[in-house]
C-alpha cells in the first residue's frame, strides 16, 4: 500500500495593480491538495485573511468587501506610483503566510492606430481587430491587447458594452523600440447583426510587470482564450509569483484607444 503524502491547502492570491485604478483589489481563496479526501470549494473567497500592501510609501491595509468578495483600498488613500515595487503579504486565520512582489511599469505605452476588417464566413462575422503601436526603447517590456465592443439592439438607445475576448501578449525581447501590430478576432453570434449594430471598439493596451505578462501567458496555454479563471489546485503548471502560496501578483499601465464602426 502506498502512502499518500500529507498536504495542506494553501493561500490563493489574484491581484492586478495600476495606477489609473481607483481602487487597489485583491482575491483571496484556498486550493485544494491534490491527495485530500476534504472537497474544498477552490473559488471561493475566503474572507477571514489580513492583507496588507507595503512599498517604499509605508504599509496599509485591505478591508473584505462581502459585496465584492474581495479585499480592497481605495487608491485615493494609497497611489500607485510607476516604478514603484510593491508587496502583498497575506495572513490567513490558521497562520499560513504568502507574500508576492511586483513592479509597476514606468509609462503607459500609447495605441497609434486600430483597424478593423470584418471577415464574412459561412454561419457567422468576425471582425478582426488590429492595433499599433511603438515598443518604448531601452527597456525590457511586456504588452497584452485586450478589447471591449460597444453595440446597440436594433430599436433601443443605450449603448453596451461586453468583452471581446482578444488575449494577445508581447514580449519586446530582441525587438526593442520596434514598431508593432498586434491582432485578434471577434466572432459575434449566428444571425447578432440581426438584432444588434456595432457602434464601436475599445482597445486596451497593457504595458505589464513581468509577472502580469507570464501569468497571462500562462493562462491562455492552459484555457486557448486566456480569459478563463483557472482552478487553484496542485500541482498546476499555471505562472505563479507567490511565496507560501499561488496566484499572481502583477500590475500595468493602460492606455485605449476607441475605433468606431461606420
Amino acid at each position: 500500500m502506498v502512502k499518500l503524502p500529507e498536504t495542506k491547502p494553501l493561500p490563493v492570491m489574484y491581484s492586478y495593480i495600476c495606477p489609473t485604478d481607483s481602487i487597489i483589489r485583491l482575491k483571496l481563496m484556498s486550493s485544494s491538495p491534490l491527495f485530500s479526501s476534504n472537497q474544498i470549494d477552490v473559488l471561493a473567497a475566503v474572507p477571514d485573511g489580513d492583507v496588507k500592501i507595503s512599498s517604499a510609501q509605508g504599509t496599509a491595509q485591505l478591508i473584505f468587501n462581502q459585496t465584492t468578495g474581495y479585499y480592497e483600498l481605495k487608491t485615493n488613500l494609497y497611489p500607485i506610483v510607476p516604478g514603484q515595487v510593491y508587496k502583498m503579504t497575506v495572513t490567513t486565520s490558521n497562520g499560513d503566510v504568502a507574500t508576492a512582489e511586483t513592479q509597476v511599469p514606468f509609462t503607459a505605452v500609447p495605441i497609434n492606430m486600430v483597424t478593423v476588417e470584418t471577415i464574412p464566413e459561412n454561419y457567422q462575422t468576425s471582425d478582426r481587430i488590429k492595433s499599433f503601436f511603438t515598443d518604448e526603447a531601452n527597456s525590457v517590456n511586456y504588452y497584452r491587447i485586450a478589447a471591449s465592443h460597444g453595440f446597440v439592439y436594433i430599436g433601443q438607445t443605450d449603448t453596451i458594452a461586453d468583452d471581446t475576448r482578444i488575449n494577445e501578449l508581447y514580449s519586446d525581447i530582441n525587438h526593442d523600440g520596434d514598431n508593432v501590430s498586434l491582432a485578434g478576432r471577434f466572432y459575434q453570434k449566428d444571425d447578432s447583426t440581426e438584432y444588434y449594430s456595432t457602434e464601436h471598439y475599445d482597445v486596451f493596451l497593457y504595458n505589464c510587470s513581468e509577472s502580469y505578462y507570464n501569468f497571462y501567458k500562462s493562462l491562455k496555454n492552459y484555457s486557448g482564450t486566456g480569459i478563463s479563471f483557472p482552478p487553484p489546485a496542485e500541482p498546476t503548471l499555471m505562472y505563479s509569483n507567490v511565496k507560501g502560496g499561488f496566484g499572481c501578483f502583477g500590475a500595468y499601465t493602460s492606455s485605449m484607444l476607441r475605433y468606431k464602426k461606420k
